[in-house]
């Protein structure tokens, strides 16, 4: 009986010391309440995720209209199945996926209800996405198929959205680059991964390309960037003029860079995404995570007075970094409070739960 005792304890210790130990690098909230995943991903998958207007056996995620269906949606709620380790969710959207490939081999952005395209080309923040939802599949989950693919992936992104000899990250397979780029597209934690992964160091050479326009294009105080620059870091961005602020702002696009750039550091310890998240955290703190709005200038002025899931999530998982961990609990309990019921912010805020639960793991 003792023994028994004793046995259950130590799996319980060593349960304990797995969860905390998730991440290489930064603190896990200590207020974590394991049912908010599974409750939120249920919550989500019935209201999002659907099999109307899709081929046999896929499904897709509906966008902002309940009617559309963006690349993106398919890159997100594939690194979240993935995380759930929900294979056959997985495999329906990847369907999907393949379903509505450009001539490049990635997916075109926009799918309308009926399956047809409505907007051509291919978004390069979703496909890097599905890429590392493959290499989190392989992990998690175990099919060699999906290492099979993520490789193939990585290939294409490599030969189409990255410019050749400047490493810059371009806005998509058919445009973008130096004149035209995204900083909440920057996953240089992924671009490391890539670079074991396939055995090519160019792809540090992307990951260290994304800091150098990332403090270029920085306020340094409060570690804001636009939704859109040039490699210089300057603003405005060529051929975004359709973009709310003109993309000189942080709005809905670079909410989300936080939540990208943290990975780095908790995954490797990487010193620029200290750096980052150190502004990053200023901010917030000198905001107060309650106060936080959905749209800043770049001097952490606000010019918006809705509070969003979006910049909430994205910012409490950088939170992560430091080493406050009443900071840590106070940001994971209002990502939890924050309810907005909408695709993008419903869809970020599942993702950054799961970041601050330790699911985001690092493939090796």
């Amino acid at each position: 009986m003792i023994l028994t005792i004793l046995t259950a304890f130590l799996i319980f210790i060593s349960c304990s010391d797995t969860s905390k130990k998730s991440y290489a690098f930064g603190n896990l909230p200590t207020n974590l309440e394991t049912e908010h995943i599974t409750d939120t991903y249920a919550i989500w998958k019935n209201k999002y995720v659907t099999a109307e207007g899709c081929p046999e056996g896929a499904k897709r995620v509906l966008f902002d209209d309940m009617s559309h269906t963006v690349s993106e949606g398919i890159g997100y709620g594939l690194l979240i199945s993935a995380m759930m380790k929900d294979e056959e969710t997985f495999n329906a959207l990847y369907k999907y996926y393949n379903a509505h490939l450009d001539s490049n081999g990635l997916m075109n952005w926009k799918i309308d209800a009926s399956g047809k395209m409505a907007g051509e080309n291919a978004a390069t923040d979703a496909d890097v996405d599905v890429a590392y939802a493959l290499l989190l599949a392989h992990k998690l989950i175990g099919d060699e198929y999906y290492l099979a693919e993520a490789k193939k992936i990585i290939t294409l992104i490599k030969k189409h959205m990255v410019e050749a000899e400047t490493y810059v990250l371009k806005a998509g397979d058919a445009w973008g680059g130096s004149l035209t780029t995204n900083p909440s597209y920057f996953a240089p934690a992924y671009f490391k991964v890539f670079a074991k992964v396939m055995n090519d160091d160019s792809w540090n050479k992307v990951s260290d390309k994304c800091y150098e326009i990332l403090f270029k294009s920085w306020n340094s105080e409060t570690g804001l960037v636009p939704d859109w620059c040039k490699a210089d870091g300057t603003t405005p961005a060529d051929n975004v003029s359709w973009a709310k602020y003109g993309g000189k702002t942080y709005f809905y696009d670079a909410a989300r860079t936080p939540w990208r750039i943290s990975k780095d550091y908790l995954w490797f310890g990487d010193k620029r995404a200290e750096t980052y998240c150190k502004a990053i955290n200023r901010f917030v703190k000198k905001t107060g995570i309650s106060n936080i709005t959905d749209g800043y200038n770049l001097d952490g002025t606000t010019f918006r007075t809705e509070k969003t899931s979006a910049f909430v999530g994205c910012f409490a998982v950088a939170t992560m970094t430091s080493n406050d961990q009443e900071f840590i609990n106070t940001a994971y309990a209002e990502n939890i409070t924050t309810f907005n019921d909408s695709y993008f912010n419903d869809i970020l805020r599942l993702l950054t739960l799961q970041m601050q639960h330790g699911m985001f793991v690092k493939y090796e």
